[in-house]
C-alpha cells in the first residue's frame, strides 16, 4: 500500500428509526481480557476524563471481538485495545455529538493523528467514522448501543470499491492495537474507531520546540525482524477553528501534508539492528507543526548499501506530531 494511504469517504448513516436487536454472538474475549483491560484502564492518566467504566469497556471488547473476527477471514493478525486510543476515540465522539457535527475534523480543526499525538501517543493511527442521526432520542441500553456499532462497523467493513476506505483500514495487516470511542446525545450518535501501529518504542520526544531548532527523535524497533528504513517529515500550519457546517462538509482526511522538511532514507538515519536503535534529526525551521512518519521494513538490517529507495507498499509505524512556535 503506498505510504499516501488516503480514506474512504465518510459512512454517513442516517436512519429515521432504531435499529432492532438481533441475536446477541458467542463472546471470544474472556475474563483475563477483560481484566487486563480494567488494570490498563486504571493505570492510564492521560485523559481522564473520558475512562471507561466496566460496562464500557465490555462493550468494546465486544465489538474488537466483531473486528478481529473479520481481519481473521483475511488471515490477518488479531487487534488489542488500546485504552489511550479508546479515550481519544471516545473524547472526538462526545465532542462531535455535542456539536452536532461528523467526520474526522473537530471544532479546533484538529486531525485524527494530531488529537492522539496531542494527548500524548507516539504511533501511527487511522480512524474511521460513523454516525447516526434522525428520529426521536435514542436510548442508551446496552444491547441498543452495541447494536448500533456493530451495524456501523460492518457497514464500514462491507463497503466497496472505490468507495471503500473504512474497509481497507479495517483490513490493513500492519495495525496492532486499536481503539473504539462512541457518544450518544438525543438523536445523535458517534462512532469512531482509532487503529494503531505499535512497532517502536520511542525516547523522550519534546511535545514542543523553539521554531529554529533542531528536533532529535530517538528509540528502538521493539518488533523483531523490522529494521527502520526511510524517515518523512512533514510541516503544517497549526490548526484553526472550524463551524459545524465546515466540518459537515469535509470528507476524508490526509496522512501527510503537500509540504516535506525531511527525507531520510536508511543511511542517513543512526540504527543499530542488533539493538534495534535508532536516531535521527531534522529542522523546525518555522513555527507550525511537524508530523514525522517513520517506515520499518521487514529483514531490513540497515547495513545494505545506499541505494535508490521505495516506501512504496510500506505504512508508517509513527505518529510523532511536535509543536514549533
Amino acid at each position: 500500500m503506498n505510504a499516501r494511504f488516503r480514506h474512504g469517504l465518510l459512512c454517513l448513516l442516517a436512519v429515521m428509526a432504531l435499529f432492532t436487536v438481533g441475536a446477541p454472538n458467542a463472546l471470544s474475549y474472556t475474563d483475563a481480557d477483560l481484566r487486563q483491560a480494567v488494570s490498563e484502564n486504571e493505570r492510564e492518566k492521560r485523559l481522564s476524563e473520558y475512562k471507561d467504566n466496566e460496562t464500557t469497556l465490555r462493550l468494546k471488547l465486544e465489538v474488537l471481538d466483531l473486528i478481529n473476527e473479520n481481519r481473521s477471514r483475511h488471515g490477518l493478525s488479531a487487534l488489542k485495545l488500546d485504552i489511550l486510543a479508546c479515550r481519544v476515540a471516545s473524547k472526538t465522539a462526545s465532542e462531535a455529538s455535542q456539536g452536532d457535527y461528523y467526520g474526522h475534523w473537530n471544532l479546533r480543526g484538529e486531525k485524527p493523528y494530531q488529537r492522539y499525538a496531542f494527548a500524548g501517543g507516539v504511533d501511527h493511527v487511522m480512524e474511521n467514522a460513523s454516525m447516526i442521526q434522525g428520529g426521536g432520542p435514542m436510548t442508551k441500553d446496552y444491547a441498543q448501543v452495541l447494536s448500533f456499532i456493530k451495524k456501523m462497523h460492518m457497514a464500514m467493513y462491507n463497503e466497496t470499491p472505490p468507495n471503500d476506505g473504512h474497509r481497507k483500514n479495517i483490513l490493513l495487516p500492519l495495525h496492532t492495537h486499536a481503539g473504539l470511542g462512541f457518544s450518544m446525545i438525543e438523536n445523535r450518535f458517534r462512532y469512531y474507531e482509532l487503529y494503531v501501529d505499535r512497532y517502536l518504542e520511542f525516547d523522550a520526544v519534546p511535545a514542543s520546540v523553539k521554531a529554529g531548532q533542531k528536533v532529535s527523535v530517538s528509540g528502538r524497533v521493539a518488533v523483531p525482524g523490522y529494521g527502520v528504513f526511510f524517515a518523512t517529515v512533514y510541516y503544517e500550519p497549526i490548526p484553526g477553528p472550524m463551524t459545524p457546517s465546515e466540518l459537515r462538509g469535509m470528507g476524508s482526511y490526509p496522512d501527510f501534508t503537500n509540504t516535506s522538511v525531511a527525507n531520510l532514507p536508511y543511511w542517513r538515519i543512526e540504527y543499530d539492528d542488533a539493538s534495534g536503535k535508532f536516531a535521527f534529526s531534522f529542522p523546525a525551521a518555522r513555527s507550525g507543526l511537524y508530523y514525522v512518519h517513520i517506515y520499518i521494513k521487514k529483514g531490513h538490517t540497515g547495513k545494505e548499501p545506499p541505494s535508490s529507495v521505495s516506501t512504496a507498499g510500506l505504512s508508517p509505524v509513527s505518529g510523532l506530531v511536535i509543536r514549533a512556535d
